[in-house]
């Protein structure tokens, strides 16, 4: 078998193993076999999760990996005609003068989806709003070192293994924080949990905490009326 520059298999086009459908191979490399070395019926796939080795680098690989660009995010958009997206940012608020406001402890903020859609990016600022000069004044000063952040989606599936300083894990809109690869899957009606942990060097600061989630809305028949 022959491969591309990418170290995808060439299939002949007489070959009927190359027509979609066959063998659940679906036109994407080889067909699946057993060890034993016989066809694996149509409908039960296999995905190989290894990756190759540097000896099956350079166009050997017998398995479908290729290199691709981790940034910027590249969501899957829909070339259906009746399926459309748009750009919508969510996100969560915290204030020093809440009543769950404490130093060392975390604040759990919840953000709802109504409208299935790709997480592309996490942005994060904090500010002392009682600074001289104002919030205004203060605005370039982020104090992102000042709290621990993590996110965890509604099944329990944590997009931060553990909290970490919000500088080390959130961009800004000037350079957004991406998520990377094709960006970080939303159902509809799920909901992210939003877990902020302010450290001591805010105390003593009227702190403000925003978190802003950059989302790509996935919109179809059910969801948005047609013209």
């Amino acid at each position: 078998m022959k491969y591309d520059q990418y170290g995808r298999p060439i299939h002949n086009p007489h070959d009927h193993y190359a027509v979609e459908g066959h063998h659940g191979a679906q036109g994407y490399g080889a067909p699946p076999q057993h060890p034993t070395g016989t066809l694996i019926p149509q409908g039960q796939p296999t995905a190989k999760l290894s990756m190759p080795s540097m000896g099956q680098l350079g166009g050997q690989n017998e398995t479908p990996w290729i290199r691709f660009p981790f940034y910027p995010t590249a969501p899957f958009t829909s070339t259906n005609p009746y399926v459309g997206s748009q750009t919508r940012y969510y996100g969560a608020t915290v204030l020093s003068t809440d009543a769950d406001y404490q130093i060392g402890t975390e604040l759990i903020r919840t953000v709802q989806f109504d409208i299935p859609c790709r997480l592309i990016a996490v942005n994060g600022f904090a500010i002392n709003n009682a600074a001289p000069g104002g919030a205004l004044a203060n605005a370039s000063t982020n104090l992102d070192g000042g709290y621990l952040f993590r996110m965890e989606y509604t099944t329990g599936d944590k997009l931060n293994t553990a909290a970490r300083l919000a500088a080390t894990c959130l961009g800004t809109m000037e350079n957004p924080g991406e998520l990377g690869g094709t960006g970080y899957t939303i159902d509809q009606g799920a909901t992210l949990v939003l877990g902020i942990t302010p450290l001591t060097n805010l105390t003593g600061l009227t702190v403000r905490i925003d978190i802003t989630l950059v989302c790509l809305e996935i919109r179809g028949n059910r969801n948005f009326n047609m013209p």
